[in-house]
């Protein structure tokens, strides 16, 4: 047992009092003798002998009274295991209020946001109005780095609001570690007030530090179901006016209850384009397919949705893409003349395409940048600029299809391909044989079969091109590139390598019919088509609020007085994003100021370059708790001993705090058993007489 303060058992003396007044009692009894009263003195003996006991126990309860008064005053109590605490120090006390959007859920007393405010409200009052309080939430806004009153710290609480931002434990708990040690106060401690969803309680990434004491606060919840959009693509990277369109949407049901008949709905440039329903059973995830076909070029921003309840950040999903227009291809041509005549025919008159020739001595490399997909037509050699122009133009999202030439400078080739760590060329091989197999998985190869196809069968008595001359290609287990068609003799015939965002086909026969009959056959046409409708840089469907990731610009380079700017379609909110320039191609980083998911527009100089759409961090959908046995058991095996659970329980939060920080007071204890022995004095007095 410890005292708050010591100094009042001085108090202890004033047992001396009673004591004097019962020891130095100077009456004294006069003896009157008469007749006939012998018979008295038995009585008069016993009386004098339950007089003593009665002065004897009044004596006793004064003492022990003013014993526990001044005890009391002290202020003793029980200090809790392991508390450094001092009763005398100021204290020093970080409060983390979770405002993450899995708060919106409902606990035993409404949103638990709002039971969070009132456990903060609860803490501070256990403390003293002398100590000092920092607030801390998921935004780690600049306002709550500092220490502030009680009084401060009561009115912030009323400003905190749900977050799109997500934290980890060890991140929090590091953040009020920071800033108590910057502090002067003697004694620190901090507290972590959240439901505890175990993809933010990572408590093995936490150290055993005992620098400060740590409490964490579990909130209970009275609800835990949440159905929530996961994710969205396409079937297809690119999408083409007129085509049927195949948006994958993926559904979660993070509950215990299973969702019948739910109905999805797809929304693009704010016209309804697709309609579903899906069964989702508790715990699962569905993927629904809503095809749709999109009838014009250009910039499109749409957003799939559901309806739920209680949390509904989630029930929407914003997400941009381009419908393209013309494609833009260069044939680099090894020999004067008109160039290839089956690559003449394929794209020479599709309006669809922009065609263009170059002579293989007469490049120029600043032009690569306008084309999606070069195709270097039996070129007799790769010069080291060249192969360094067109691995910066795959780089950045371009395509590149090589066709060897009957006399190509294999040395040369060579040089290139290792440089992208592709599959490199040996020698000839004349022997005749037929391509036998096809990657039906890649998307080069994507409906240009029938659905038996998509299996990964191809159709019965499908007829493959016969090849008559080859290079073999070389590929070991650290070349990332992958097979697209591939000879009875298991060489390969087509492969595809990707090359930072871009991608190269090596075709390992020069296109034409004395080496093989690949380009009278029907598959010649899709492959090179999807070459090039593939080879264009693919924009992102969507980005994460609160990961500062790089967004790739898209269109020409700004002139010397614009930047991009970044507008929500609303036309409220309007920001200049950062500018990062990787490859001589333009990025740009929101840094944290995009806070609420919708679609939004990237310009320059007032020109609408691209859409861009935000959704929220989906880490917070999963709703997954850590009981507050689980984290004590998750602690003790950690073996970290300063983070301490402060469990729900019928005992006010406060309460156990100050037994925590001051342990458990015994002064109204004290206090009640000197007025116990007052009034045992009292009724002594009165029943007890002479």
């Amino acid at each position: 047992m410890e005292f708050v303060n010591p100094a009042f058992l001085f108090g202890l003396l004033a047992i001396g009092i009673p004591v004097v007044i019962h020891l130095f009692n100077f009456r004294r009894y006069k003896r009157v003798y008469f007749t006939n009263v012998s018979f008295l003195k038995a009585l008069r003996e016993q009386t004098r002998k339950q007089s003593q006991l009665r002065h004897l126990l009044i004596l006793l309860l004064r003492i022990l009274a003013i014993a526990c008064l001044a005890i009391a005053f002290s202020q003793p109590y029980i200090p809790f295991p392991g508390n450094r605490q001092k009763a005398d120090a100021q204290n020093a006390v970080s409060i983390y209020i979770d405002n993450s959007f899995s708060m919106e859920a409902l606990g035993s007393r409404g949103p638990l946001l709002e039971e969070a405010k009132l456990k903060a409200r609860e803490i501070a009052a256990a403390y003293r109005a002398s100590d000092v309080f920092q607030l801390l939430t998921n935004d780690f806004q600049d306002k709550h780095q500092r220490l502030v009153s009680r009084d401060e710290f009561g009115r912030m609480l009323a400003d905190i609001a749900v977050s799109p931002v997500t934290r980890r434990l060890s991140e929090v708990i590091s953040r009020q570690k920071d800033l108590l040690a910057s502090g002067t106060s003697k004694t620190k401690s901090a507290f972590v007030v959240s439901d505890f969803q175990q993809n933010f309680s990572n408590i093995a990434s936490i150290p055993d530090d005992s620098a400060m004491s740590v409490y964490l606060l579990p909130l209970a919840e009275a609800q835990v179901n949440n159905l929530y959009i996961d994710s969205c693509w396409f079937d297809s990277p690119v999408q083409q006016a007129g085509f049927s369109a195949r948006l994958h949407v993926k559904l979660s049901n993070s509950s215990h209850s299973d969702f019948e008949k739910i109905p999805v709905r797809v929304t693009i440039n704010n016209k309804q384009k697709a309609v579903a329903s899906v069964d989702i059973t508790a715990g699962n995830s569905a993927e629904i397919v809503m095809p749709f076909i999109n009838y014009e070029n250009g910039i499109c921003q749409g957003v799939a949705e559901i309806s739920d309840y209680p949390v509904t950040y989630d029930d929407k999903f914003y997400f941009s893409y381009d419908v393209t227009g013309a494609m833009s291809v260069l044939a680099v041509n090894g020999e004067d003349g008109p160039g290839n005549r089956f690559l003449n025919a394929l794209f020479a008159g599709d309006s669809s395409v922009v065609y263009a020739h170059m002579q293989e001595k007469k490049l120029d490399y600043s032009a690569f940048g306008k084309y999606n997909l070069i195709i270097l037509n039996s070129i007799t050699g790769i010069s080291s600029g060249l192969a360094q122009e067109l691995k910066r133009f795959m780089e950045n999202g371009g395509g590149v299809s090589l066709i060897p030439a009957r006399n190509a400078d294999l040395a040369s080739y060579n040089a290139f391909l290792g440089e992208i760590n592709a599959g490199i060329l040996s020698g000839p091989d004349t022997s005749k044989t037929v391509v036998s197999k096809i990657n039906l998985n890649h998307p080069l190869f994507r409906d240009v079969f029938d659905a038996a196809a998509r299996g990964g069968k191809l159709p019965e008595n499908v007829e493959l091109p016969a090849v008559f001359f080859h290079y073999r290609i070389a590929r070991n287990s650290h070349i990332a590139g992958e097979s697209l068609m591939s000879l009875r003799t298991g060489d390969d015939f087509l492969t595809a390598q990707p090359v930072g965002e871009g991608m190269l086909y090596l075709l390992a026969s020069p296109l034409d019919v004395p080496y093989s009959n690949f380009p009278k056959q029907a598959l010649f046409v899709p492959v090179f088509y999807n070459m090039a409708l593939l080879s264009r840089p693919a924009a992102k469907l969507s980005y994460t609020i609160g990961r500062d990731e790089l967004i790739r610009a898209a269109g020409k380079q700004l002139k010397d007085d614009q930047v991009y700017t970044i507008r929500n379609n609303s036309d409220n909110f309007e920001f200049i994003p950062g500018k990062v320039e990787v490859n001589s191609v333009n990025f740009v980083q929101v840094h944290g100021q995009i806070k609420e998911a919708g679609n939004y527009a990237m310009l320059a100089g007032g020109q609408r370059l691209m859409g861009i759409s935000f959704n929220y961090n989906r880490s917070e959908s999963q709703l997954k708790f850590f009981s507050a046995d689980e984290l004590i058991s998750l602690l003790k095996k950690k073996q970290i001993s300063h983070i301490r659970v402060l469990a729900q329980s019928q005992k006010a939060v406060g309460q156990a705090i100050s037994e925590l920080n001051k342990g458990k007071q015994l002064w109204k204890y004290f206090v009640l058993a000197a007025l116990l022995f007052l009034l045992g004095e009292v009724l002594l007095l009165r029943i007890w007489k002479h």
